[in-house]
């Protein structure tokens, strides 16, 4: 499931490229807003996905399956690992104040004036991804404890350790992306004249 929204988040990468290549008609505001959410999006993503997967990774290594439907009731036995489990599929989702939904918000602003009929298809795909995390939350973590989950043991030291730092940073840049913008602005003005 994480992979396949992964390529989800890519298409809006493609939608803020297609909407900086094809419309001549854009400003130089709309150009900078998506290529800048474009770059913004492709290093978000790298984070969430990553941050996904390794969570992922976790429910295999201590269940030995990893289909949704392997769990159940994990919010009983593990509550920091849902917790923080959630915190990036919000991420994913594009919740406000997450670094997910910065480059989000950018590429529909920039694509929005040239192509407004795909974006408006684009922020549909948003719902799907919404309701597709919302299940997967529901089948994880709530209802009854699956009886193969019952010897599941919460976040321990070193799985602290990578995922609090990442999860800080998924707040840091939807709170104050500046940061990461100052990083790439140059690239992102020079290549909007090119296009211009």
């Amino acid at each position: 499931m994480v992979a396949y929204l992964s390529i989800n988040h890519l298409g809006y990468c493609l939608l803020g490229l297609f909407a900086i290549t094809a419309g001549s008609t854009s400003s130089l505001i709309d150009m900078h807003a998506a290529l800048s959410g474009v770059f913004l999006q492709i290093f978000n993503h790298g984070l969430t996905a990553a941050a996904l997967f390794y969570f992922v990774g976790l429910l295999e290594q201590r269940r030995g399956l990893r289909g949704i439907n392997d769990f159940g009731g994990l919010m009983q036995r593990t509550p920091l690992l849902c917790g923080w489990m959630s915190i990036a599929m919000f991420s994913s989702l594009g919740l406000p104040g997450l670094n997910g939904f910065v480059g989000e918000f950018l590429i529909f602003k920039g694509s929005f004036a040239t192509a407004a009929s795909f974006t408006a298809v684009a922020v549909l795909g948003l719902l799907f991804t919404a309701v597709t995390f919302m299940r997967a939350m529901q089948a994880l973590f709530s209802g009854p404890l699956a009886e193969s989950c019952g010897g599941f043991s919460d976040l321990v030291r070193g799985e602290k350790f990578v995922i609090v730092p990442v999860t800080l940073l998924m707040f840091a840049i939807g709170i104050s992306p500046q940061f990461i913008f100052n990083i790439f602005n140059a690239t992102v003005v020079q290549m909007a004249r090119l296009f211009a």
